[in-house]
């Protein structure tokens, strides 16, 4: 039986499948789920809800040390005494702190004894294997809004817009897979 690694769970951008590592972190009581026949396909449902959840949630967190990104640097701007691009910057951090809230409390379907959702696994599978495009987009923002891509020039404030653009282009990107991606929950989220 293996053991939950705490740091085998860890969102990488060429490997966003957590799915392996909830299969691992799996108890005696979960593996004998699994051999009963009435159990097996309410385990395997509700391990992939696991998986999604963790999923969402590290991305989320990723969408949030962009927002902390783009908070230093409205310090160094304000700081600095310009004020001219805090609106700019400051739309952005709001926006960050938004899609990181839904990505992070989306709906996700419950696998109940009785649920009032029939969810088919082949369809919740073919979801999270299509999650490349999504964490990839979250991992697009980082980058963006990281040094050396992104950082404030005091001796030349409106240099920052030229990044901010780059931001705005990636948050813009990711909103358009998050909703392809709740689209795709919503056909399978489907009730009787």
């Amino acid at each position: 039986m293996a053991r939950w690694d705490p740091t085998a769970h860890l969102l990488s951008q060429d490997n966003p499948d957590i799915r392996k590592q909830v299969n691992a972190s799996r108890g005696p009581q979960k593996n004998l789920e699994l051999l009963i026949p009435g159990l097996r396909n309410y385990r395997k449902l509700d391990d992939l809800r696991v998986a999604d959840d963790m999923l969402r949630n590290q991305v989320a967190d990723k969408l949030l040390a962009a927002k902390a990104n783009l908070e230093g640097a409205r310090k160094q701007m304000s700081a600095a005494g310009d004020y001219t691009n805090l609106t700019s910057i400051g739309s952005a951090i709001f926006q960050l702190q938004q899609v990181a809230g839904e990505v992070r409390h989306a709906e996700q379907g419950y696998s109940g004894w009785v649920a009032g959702i029939t969810i088919d696994q082949n369809r919740l599978n073919q979801l999270y294997d299509n999650d490349y495009d999504f964490v990839s987009s979250a991992f697009a923002i980082a980058v963006a809004t990281s040094p050396p891509s992104f950082s404030y020039d005091p001796a030349n404030p409106a240099s920052i817009m030229v990044s901010l653009s780059l931001v705005n282009a990636a948050m813009a990107d990711f909103k358009q897979k998050w909703s392809v991606r709740m689209e795709a929950v919503k056909g399978v989220l489907v009730k009787q």
